[in-house]
C-alpha cells in the first residue's frame, strides 16, 4: 500500500469492533492442544493470528478455516524438525514457544519479520538453558528471528520476571499442564499487563485446565493434565475499539458494538480514561497495564485542554517499534504540544492539530491507526507512509475509517 494522505473529517456512523487478537491466539493454541476438535468462531484472519495457526500446524494441529471459523484437532505430538514463521507477532512467538517444545520431540525453528527478532527474549533463553535444554538465537547474527529450540520443559519450579513481557508467563502456562509433574512459577518482580495474563487463565478454565494465582507471584500448576476441545467465539477487542472510541472523544460520532463490557480485557481501561479525561486539572494516567491503548489515547490527552501526563510507558520502547519515541516524534511532528521526560509524556492541550506533514508508521500498526484517527483533527492533511501495515491487527480498518466518512486519498 503506498503513502495515504489523510484529511480532517468527522467520523459518524456504527462500528461492529472485530475480535479480540489476544483472545484468537489463546483459543487456537488451547484448541490447539486438546485430544479433540474445537470450533472457534468470530475470528478475523489478521496477520498475528495467521501466524498462530501457522505455528500451531507446524507442530501438527489440523486446522481447517472456514470464513470466520476455525475448526482445529488438537496435535497428539510430532518428531520432526518444524518450522514455525511468526511473522512479526511477539504474541505468537512467546505464547507458542513453550507449546511447540512441549509437542515437538525435534527441534523447532522460528523465523519471522521486522524487529522481531530484536525483541527481548533473555526469560526463555535463561529457563531453557537452566533447564539443561537444546536454545540457539543467531538473530543478532542473521539480522532477523533465528531461533532454534528443542525438549519440553520438565515439572518444576520457574522463577520469571514479570516486567519484561505477560507474554512468556502465558506461555510457560499453557505449556507446564501438559508436564508430568507439578509446577510453580513465582514471579521475581510486580506482575505488568496483568490483564493479559487473566486472558491466559481464562482460556485455560475453559478448556479445563487447572491453574491457580495468589494474586501476587506464584502460579501453581497441576501436571499431567488434558486440554478438553470446547467451542468458542471471540469477543470483541477492546484494544482495537480504542481507536474509534478516541475518534469519537475528539470530536467524531461514532457508537461501538460488540464490546463485552465483563470481559477480562484490561484495555478496556479506555473508557475509564476517556471519562476521566474530562476532569479538570492537571491530570496522571499510568500506561503500565495497558501499553497497547497509550498511543491512540495520547492523541485525546494532546487535544484535552490542560496538562496530562502519561506515566509507566517504559514498555512502549520494546514493542514492533520503540512506540514511547514514535509517539512523541510524530505527534509533535503535526502539532501537538508535548514534552518527554524520561518514559513520561507530558501534553498541554492545543484545540486542533497543525498538520501538513507527512509522518511515519515505522511500520508499526498501532502508530498508523493512531495517525489516522490524529488526522481527523488535523488542519492541514497529513501523508502517513505505507499504512499497509495495519494487517497486522486490523486488516479491515481504512475501510470502515472511509465507510465512516474519513478523508483518504
Amino acid at each position: 500500500m503506498k503513502d495515504l494522505t489523510f484529511s480532517a473529517s468527522t467520523l459518524k456512523g456504527t462500528v461492529k469492533v472485530p475480535p479480540s487478537k489476544s483472545l484468537a491466539h489463546r483459543a487456537i493454541i488451547c484448541a490447539s492442544l486438546c485430544c479433540g476438535k474445537s470450533r472457534i468462531s468470530g475470528l478475523q484472519y489478521s496477520e498475528d493470528i495467521k501466524a498462530t495457526i501457522g505455528v500451531m500446524r507446524a507442530v501438527g494441529a489440523d486446522i481447517e478455516l472456514n470464513a470466520d471459523v476455525a475448526e482445529i484437532k488438537g496435535s497428539a505430538g510430532v518428531d520432526c524438525n518444524a518450522e514455525a514463521f511468526c511473522n512479526e507477532s511477539g504474541s505468537t512467538l512467546r505464547m507458542c514457544l513453550p507449546v511447540c517444545a512441549a509437542l515437538n520431540k525435534g527441534f523447532t525453528h522460528f523465523t519471522g519479520r521486522g524487529k522481531l527478532g530484536a525483541r527481548p527474549m533473555t526469560v526463555f533463553e535463561e529457563i531453557w538453558k537452566n533447564a539443561g535444554l537444546f536454545y540457539k538465537d543467531e538473530s543478532a547474527k542473521t539480522g532477523s528471528l533465528d531461533l532454534t529450540v528443542k525438549g519440553a520443559l520438565p515439572a518444576g519450579s520457574y522463577r520469571v520476571r514479570g516486567d519484561v513481557s505477560s507474554q512468556f508467563i502465558s506461555g510457560l502456562l499453557f505449556a507446564l499442564p501438559l508436564a508430568d509433574g507439578d509446577s510453580v512459577i513465582e514471579l521475581t518482580t510486580p506482575l505488568y499487563s496483568k490483564g493479559y495474563v487473566d486472558l491466559t487463565l481464562q482460556a485455560l478454565a475453559e478448556a479445563g485446565v487447572d491453574v491457580s494465582f495468589d494474586g501476587e507471584r506464584n502460579f501453581y500448576i497441576n501436571g499431567n493434565q488434558s486440554y478438553l476441545p470446547c467451542d468458542r467465539e471471540v469477543e470483541g477487542d477492546w484494544s482495537q475499539a480504542a481507536f474509534f472510541m478516541v475518534a469519537d472523544a475528539i470530536g467524531s460520532d461514532i457508537k461501538i458494538n460488540g464490546l463485552n463490557v465483563k470481559s477480562a480485557q484490561g484495555d478496556k481501561v479506555i473508557k475509564e480514561y476517556l471519562e476521566r479525561l474530562k476532569d479538570e486539572g492537571e491530570l496522571v494516567f499510568d500506561g503500565e497495564d495497558c501499553p497497547d491503548i497509550i498511543p491512540v489515547f495520547a492523541v485525546a490527552c494532546a487535544l484535552r485542554k490542560g496538562i496530562t501526563r502519561l506515566t509507566g510507558l517504559s514498555r512502549l520502547k520494546i514493542k514492533e517499534c520503540d512506540r514511547l519515541e514514535a509517539v512523541f516524534t510524530q505527534l509533535s511532528a503535526i502539532g501537538a504540544d508535548v514534552k518527554r521526560e524520561g518514559d513520561d509524556l507530558i501534553f498541554n492541550g492545543v484545540n486542533a492539530f497543525r498538520g501538513g506533514v507527512k509522518v511515519s508508521a515505522f511500520n508499526d500498526h498501532r502508530i498508523a491507526m493512531t495517525l489516522a484517527i490524529a488526522a481527523t483533527r488535523c488542519v492541514e492533511p497529513i501523508t502517513i507512509d505505507d499504512f499497509s501495515c495495519i494487517a497486522k491487527s486490523y486488516p479491515d480498518f481504512l475501510d470502515v475509517y472511509v465507510e465512516l466518512g474519513g478523508k483518504v486519498k
